[in-house]
């Protein structure tokens, strides 16, 4: 019986000891940390070359249109109603395109911008609004950029961003970052693409996935953080060797004292 209460300590303190992780791991900007832990900030360890995609509107993209002009106020027809107020959602007051992808701004008319970058559709934009506006100073942005994330990070959920370029790490970190049990090294990318649902995995263990395509999102991506195989010992097999290991205590304790 003395033998099994040894085993049963010996095995706690191996569960224990296992767990636990040295304070200086943990201390940010420590005086003298360890010779492993230091580094030269200003040394470059290696460069990449970014493919940054370049997002071009389509048919049913939301797009929030602000005008700065020196026009008169009263004869400026995009005055106050093009700007997007806090008690209201910005997608109802912003351009939907339509099916051909055109804008439809008050007095000017249709303005086709399916194809275009954000730069280009800015400057089209101008060019339409400066017959009606005396040097019109457009701000254009993508309101339907939506992503969604899911699985170990600290909020899961569906996001809308106003950046057309956000990557995979800035995107998790917008739902608050990885759990303690997140697989860094099995990220997968869900995205939808002609009628078609494309399924990517990449590592973010990996330094060179930076260069990747799939590093940047698009509209609608779905991006999802799969476990650690140690959440699954951790929430099952610690459990049930802990309840194991308790019911034997109890049951050591019982016979030795009656037996």
């Amino acid at each position: 019986m003395r033998n099994t209460l040894s085993i049963v300590c010996v095995l706690l303190g191996v569960l224990f000891f296992a767990s636990c992780v040295p304070q200086k791991r943990l201390l940010l900007l420590q005086d003298k940390p360890d010779a492993e832990d230091r580094a030269d900030a200003d040394a470059l360890l290696k460069s990449f070359d970014l493919q940054r995609p370049v997002y071009t509107l389509k048919p049913g993209d939301v797009l929030s249109l602000k005008v700065q002009t020196t026009t008169p106020a009263e004869y400026n027809f995009l005055g106050d109603a093009t700007t997007a107020t806090t008690t209201t959602d910005p997608v109802l007051q912003g351009y939907t395109l339509d099916a051909e992808g055109n804008m439809l701004i008050p007095i000017v008319g249709k303005v086709n911008l399916n194809g275009l970058t954000m730069a280009e559709a800015r400057v089209k934009i101008t060019e339409a609004l400066t017959q009606y506006l005396a040097d019109p100073t457009v701000n254009l942005r993508l309101l339907t950029f939506r992503y969604t994330v899911l699985g170990e990070v600290g909020g899961q959920g569906q996001f809308t961003t106003y950046q057309d370029d956000i990557n995979v790490m800035e995107a998790i970190a917008t739902a608050g970052g990885f759990s303690p049990y997140a697989n860094r090294g099995k990220i997968k990318l869900l995205r939808y693409e002609a009628a078609k649902a494309k399924l990517y995995t990449f590592s973010l263990l990996d330094d060179n996935t930076i260069a990747q395509a799939n590093f940047y999102l698009q509209p609608n991506d779905m991006i999802v953080v799969d476990p650690l195989p140690a959440k699954n010992v951790r929430e099952n097999l610690l459990t049930n060797v802990s309840l194991t290991l308790s019911v034997v205590s109890a049951l050591t304790l019982i016979l030795t004292r009656f037996l």
